[in-house]
């Protein structure tokens, strides 16, 4: 089960650590330079996925390791100051070493400890949200460095399905300025309502077999949107070249704020499922070399074959992805 931990901020001294390693980069020679070269390959492939090395680090404490030791790569992380929620990010590893940390935050004053328990984040994403709009989900009060409990995660779980679907819908989505299509939360109302149409009751069927149609034609775009794209991609899929136009969809890069976001570059013409992991954050574009990214769960399925595949593009240049956007879709995937 995912976990979540949100660390404070509040402090002078602990806000200027913060813009050391999490408001911006670390060098990477600092990073490189502290661990051992059997760590190197691991390194490597953090800063591959979090764009950089993102970092915190809390000192030696019961709580604080109990807290560590319990956290796990891909659980999430929010940033708190300020009675408001600063940044989001991903667990993309933790280690214990106070060489880094000195490496990463210099020397700790005197009387404190380093912060030689260590976790990389991927790239965090900046977000305002008051800490008592949470209220219902989240504690209002919360230690330096904690774990939410897992009382309050089973509730959460309960209610949207998934923590991933919390944070997208509480907590990302105020902070790009529209809804994040969740396909698969999409897909599971439908299901649960026509579960309870009965299939002997013509009336229900006829009625099922509307709500069907409409969500499928939510999920394939607008008509007009889909047929720009249809038309830009030549009728294939942008990243797999699929050409049976019937499973093609036209798929939003960020999410839908009105007609502007209707813009062919703010879409990918995507085969139907490449879509719905693509909505999902399960892939996403790297766009320094324009290829696609799998996230971990994928790379043990039959999925793992698009990894590092290179993204076309449409003939007419003003039709091409903004990589503003695919940059966007990829820190809000975390990948």
């Amino acid at each position: 089960m995912t976990k979540l931990f949100v660390f404070t901020a509040d402090l002078s001294d602990v806000r200027k650590a913060l813009e050391t390693s999490v408001v911006n980069p670390i060098e990477r020679g600092k990073v490189l330079g502290s661990f051992s070269d059997a760590s190197y390959p691991e390194l490597i492939e953090i800063e591959r996925r979090g764009r950089g090395f993102y970092a915190w680090g809390v000192p030696p404490g019961s709580q604080n390791v109990a807290n560590w030791m319990y956290m796990s790569t891909g659980d999430y992380v929010l940033v708190a100051y300020d009675e408001t929620y600063r940044y989001f990010a991903k667990v993309l590893g933790r280690y214990e070493s106070a060489r880094a940390a000195t490496a990463i935050w210099g020397d700790p004053s005197e009387g404190d400890n380093a912060r030689e328990f260590l976790f990389f984040l991927s790239e965090p994403i900046p977000i305002s949200l008051p800490i008592e709009e949470l209220q219902t989900y989240l504690p209002v009060r919360h230690r330096t460095f904690g774990k939410i409990a897992e009382g309050r995660l089973d509730r959460i779980e309960d209610e949207f399905g998934s923590l991933e679907r919390f944070v997208r819908k509480c907590i990302l989505n105020k902070s790009v300025g529209g809804p994040i299509l969740d396909v698969s939360g999409l897909i599971h109302v439908a299901e649960q309502q026509a579960a309870k149409l009965k299939t002997n009751d013509p009336d229900s069927a006829k009625a099922a077999r509307r709500q069907m149609f409409e969500i499928l034609i939510r999920r394939r775009g607008h008509p007009r949107f889909r047929n720009a794209l249809l038309e830009a991609y030549e009728r294939k899929c942008a990243i797999t070249n699929f050409d049976a136009a019937d499973a093609l969809d036209a798929a939003y890069i960020i999410p839908f704020r009105g007609r502007f976001t209707n813009h062919p570059s703010n879409g990918l013409l995507l085969r139907a499922d490449i879509h719905t992991i693509f909505d999902l954050g399960k892939i996403a574009i790297d766009t320094r070399s324009m290829t696609v990214v799998v996230s971990d769960e994928l790379r043990e399925t039959n999925y793992r074959l698009l990894a590092g595949r290179p993204l076309r593009f449409p003939t007419q240049p003003r039709h091409r992805p903004s990589t503003d956007a695919l940059d966007v879709h990829r820190k809000l995937a975390g990948l």
